[in-house]
């Protein structure tokens, strides 16, 4: 077939060099790293006929972003090359030739046969194919738990709280998982056990944390305090409180997450509580102004709620 004709800003990037795939960057994305083969990717798009320009699909027009397994046939040949170029946050055109495309079939009604196509692609995120915890060394684990730790961080910094949430409880998970677990790692968990609710105060669960060594410790402790912070973000307390309270059996006196505890009860409403591991911090940390901001705001509510109790029950029985 024809190679596409060339065009300002489009480079060849189909694997044979046969001018079928071309791409054009609008907006750079971030970091070095693209979705390998396999991954499982986020991504918003808008295809239009090269012919006309019309659109014949958006994923905008839908709620929420579009995901998918790249790589592996689950799209047409030019999504599976152009989006394993991509780095996270990028925006581009791919304009695929009808052979990376629909072929001499097309996609009736929509998309005749042979038709070149453009794709404006962003794309959000990824995440990467792994075996299961148990069936990795502790290496292997702790290089993972470190490689979610990084994902998490940078979808924090842009803003991607439940991305963010997702990769550091997946990074917890296989840091803290244990030989001796027997569901493997399977359903939902937070910290590598699994969730079966989240109870009051100090409800954990039956078994006991994970021997780790000191440094996978800090790590389990990190990753869990990070996921906590960005369940604060998404207005998820609960989640949160229950994710510090894992990093408290592996470190019973770790500030930050004794502050984000407290940070939890208090938009749960449980001051009392909230004061109480206030008090906790300020005797490892005399001197942490913001714990002591935190206890004040909640004994201030604590008060407030008494009195709009009493009021309450003077008019019930008054």
């Amino acid at each position: 077939m024809e190679p596409l004709a060339p065009e300002e800003g489009f480079v060849d990037i189909s694997e044979e060099k046969d001018g079928g795939l071309l791409k054009k960057i609008l907006v750079e994305g971030q970091g070095d790293d693209s979705p390998p083969p396999g991954s499982d990717v986020e991504v918003h798009y808008v295809g239009t006929l090269h012919s006309d320009g019309s659109k014949f699909d958006s994923s905008r027009d839908r709620p929420g972003n579009f995901k998918f397994a790249v790589g592996v046939g689950q799209v047409i040949k030019g999504w599976d090359t152009g989006i394993c170029t991509m780095k996270r946050g990028e925006k581009c055109i791919l304009r695929c030739r009808s052979d990376y495309a629909y072929g001499d079939m097309g996609s009736p009604p929509k998309i005749p046969g042979g038709a070149t196509l453009n794709f404006e692609v962003e794309l959000f995120s990824w995440k990467e194919k792994v075996k299961p915890a148990f069936q990795m060394t502790m290496d292997e684990r702790r290089a993972h738990a470190n490689k979610m730790k990084e994902q998490g961080t940078e979808a924090f910094k842009a803003g991607d709280y439940a991305t963010a949430v997702n990769r550091y409880q997946d990074g917890a998970e296989y840091i803290t998982y244990s030989p001796d677990d027997d569901d493997h790692g399977h359903g939902h968990s937070h910290g590598g056990m699994p969730c079966s609710g989240h109870g009051d105060d100090d409800d954990k669960a039956d078994e006991k944390p994970a021997e780790l060594s000191e440094e996978d410790k800090q790590l389990a402790v990190a990753l869990l305090n990070n996921s906590a912070m960005a369940n604060l973000k998404l207005g998820e307390a609960d989640s949160a409180k229950f994710d510090c309270v894992k990093a408290l059996e592996y470190d019973s006196k770790n500030v930050k997450a004794l502050f984000r505890k407290g940070q939890a009860e208090l938009a749960m409403g449980n001051f009392k509580a909230c004061v109480e591991v206030c008090g906790r911090l300020l005797e490892e940390d005399p001197q942490n102004k913001d714990a002591e901001q935190l206890k004040l705001k909640a004994s201030h509510a604590e008060q407030k709620q008494k009195k709009n109790e009493k009021a309450m029950y003077s008019k019930m029985f008054g």
